[in-house]
């Protein structure tokens, strides 16, 4: 089980990781704009989203509202929606 900031941190690392450094982890996780705000492309989000579902086993809807990917807080928050356990 994850704490919140450990989901975010390794979340911030799979952004800077499909960013392919364009934006650092350090970056993403102090964020008070959207990822594509931070130059997160398009080709970039697909990778993410790639890397999300491997890493937690989880399937990343993207029919409707996307809105949860334009943070990291909305993506951990849609994790923890999809089961995956975060501890206090």
């Amino acid at each position: 089980m994850l704490t919140d900031i450990a989901l975010k941190t390794r979340l911030a690392h799979l952004v800077a990781e499909s960013c392919e450094g364009t934006v650092s982890v350090e970056q993403a996780m102090s964020a008070e704009v959207t990822l594509r705000d931070l130059g997160v492309t398009s080709l970039a989000y697909l990778r993410l989203i790639d890397a999300v579902e491997n890493e937690f086993g989880v399937y990343v809807d993207m029919e409707g509202d996307v809105a949860y990917l334009d943070t990291i807080a909305g993506l951990a928050d849609y994790l923890t929606e999809q089961g995956i356990q975060v501890s206090a």
